[in-house]
């Protein structure tokens, strides 16, 4: 299995439009692997994770035909993650298909369902998804997880997770992928902070081949959830080997940066050992696949 980061950013991208930072300034200057657009993925070129306001660059810069594609999985609704105007545009006058081409299925969360509604139709179809809910798609098995994202200050915003011992209230049930074939699996866990207990029972004895995750954080610590960084990766990794969803041959990447907690490419290398260091239109395969 082939998994390719298109966007490596988080809401900001980097550098970010009207940033002066220390980083954004670099990221201009030196320009390749430090530009980063906002966060998307594609597995095998047939399984689209989340579809961002870059989803055109990204086909254009990686030769991609979205018009070919059928199957787009959305974590939640967060504006550099989903698009619904983009989507909007699969239909008459903007879009034109044989009669006989297979709709697009859009997998995701209730609040997708709520956004996307007006736009449904023939062509465009929607199919919700609840953690640890399975479904086939491309002759994948694609499993949704409960992230710790969209976290709300409104305690009746229902949709609770927990974290670190603690409840947690979402204003939507943010959502992360394991995506499964033929043995080989790929994990993409972002947005989301350190996963949940819910999360590690199921993942363990996994054996992922691949795991994407998410370093917004970056160098910060913070206290903030929602997030991860540089501190929770390496923390993560520590338990996924230790309960068997990771072994030796697992590819860890991090990724979703934002220019806040960014350090230059080569200088984040030395800061996540055991890492790969996504950046744009990065491949990275399976063992059996390489």
């Amino acid at each position: 299995m082939k998994l390719q980061l298109l966007g490596t950013a988080a809401a900001e991208a980097v550098p970010a439009v009207f940033c002066a930072c220390d980083m954004c300034r670099y990221a201009r200057e030196k320009g390749g692997k430090e530009l980063r657009t906002r966060s998307g993925a594609i597995i095998d070129d047939v399984i689209k994770i989340d579809f961002g306001p870059d989803s055109c660059h990204h086909a254009l810069q990686n030769g991609l035909d979205y018009s070919r594609l059928h199957s787009l999985f959305i974590t939640h609704t967060h504006s550099d993650h989903f698009q619904v105007m983009d989507l909007a545009c699969r239909k008459p006058p903007y879009a034109h298909a044989p009669a006989n081409d297979p709709p697009l299925t859009i997998y995701g969360n209730a609040a997708v369902e709520e956004r996307l509604q007006p736009h449904l139709n023939e062509r465009t179809l929607f199919r919700q998804m609840k953690p640890f809910e399975t479904v086939y798609a491309e002759g994948y098995q694609v499993t949704a997880l409960e992230a710790v994202h969209c976290i709300s200050l409104d305690p009746n915003a229902g949709y609770p997770v927990v974290h670190e011992g603690a409840v947690y209230h979402r204003s939507e049930e943010a959502l992360f992928y394991l995506i499964e074939k033929n043995g080989q699996r790929i994990l993409y866990a972002h947005d989301t902070d350190e996963f949940t207990p819910a999360d590690m029972e199921f993942l363990t004895g996994k054996k992922i081949d691949i795991i994407s995750m998410d370093c917004t954080n970056g160098y910060l610590e913070l206290d903030y959830v929602g997030h991860m960084g540089i501190r929770e990766n390496l923390h993560m990794r520590e338990k996924l080997l230790a309960c068997g969803a990771a072994d030796e041959h697992t590819l860890f990447v991090s990724t979703h940066f934002s220019h806040n907690g960014l350090l230059p490419h080569e200088e984040m290398e030395k800061r996540l050992p055991g890492f790969l260091i996504g950046f744009d239109g990065m491949i990275v395969k399976t063992p059996e696949s390489m």
